[in-house]
């Protein structure tokens, strides 16, 4: 299967409200390899960039004045990910502003009918309930990355982003069905390439933890058996 991961830098948080994309950042995977692949592109806003959007993203007006608008990278975008199964972390927010800026140029694709897409924020937050989840934290507890980044970059984001999809499905391998004697099946789960990894709670996570634990003792009429001494009636 080809995955694309894909990341925007905009002037602000909002399509709607005139903010517009000022780079895209595209990283391709086949079968869960990096092919070496991108697409990564400034694009001229056609309007200032807000000082406290270029304090996120280090992309000033001067940066992008001369590149070319979007209209005009439109096709070569559309051919890089047409297909593919798109990742993003939040990825309704690089989706919605990619799809006004298609509507801006009178395009009549939208990436919701010609890719499907997984969100890797969304992913995180029901695997970590009770932890930050933005992608520098991410990145960090998978070890991704070793150390918080500055500024935000859209082709180094959507490489984050493909990381660490790739460390939360690991394991979910393609299954092979074979036919064993008597009528069974057996299941085998490719481990070819997977690398296994060990993560030790932080004290931030035990804490969440214990405070779980004295909730759910608080609100049983008998509070929690794992609380008491073994044999206690």
């Amino acid at each position: 299967m080809r995955h694309v991961a894909v990341d925007v830098e905009t002037t602000g948080l909002d399509p709607n409200s005139g903010d517009r994309v000022i780079s895209i950042g595209c990283v391709e995977l086949v079968k869960r390899q990096f092919t070496g692949r991108d697409f990564h592109r400034l694009i001229d806003p056609q309007r200032s960039i807000p000082a406290e959007s270029s304090r996120v993203h280090g992309i000033s007006d001067d940066q992008v004045a001369g590149q070319p608008k979007f209209a005009e990278l439109a096709e070569e975008f559309l051919d890089f990910v047409r297909g593919a199964h798109l990742l993003g972390h939040n990825v309704e927010f690089d989706l919605g502003f990619l799809d006004a800026e298609l509507q801006k140029a009178r395009r009549k694709e939208r990436l919701g009918e010609i890719c499907d897409s997984t969100c890797t924020l969304k992913m995180a937050r029901a695997r970590y309930p009770t932890q930050r989840n933005n992608l520098d934290a991410l990145t960090l507890r998978l070890g991704v990355a070793s150390s918080e980044r500055g500024y935000h970059d859209a082709l180094e984001d959507a490489r984050l982003t493909a990381s660490v999809w790739l460390r939360m499905t690991m394991g979910q391998g393609e299954l092979s069905m074979s036919e064993e004697a008597g009528g069974g099946a057996k299941r085998a789960i490719e481990r070819e390439g997977l690398e296994l990894v060990r993560f030790e709670p932080g004290a931030e996570d035990l804490e969440a933890h214990e405070k779980m634990l004295r909730n759910i003792d608080a609100k049983s009429e008998r509070g929690a058996a794992w609380l008491k001494e073994f044999g206690e009636t």
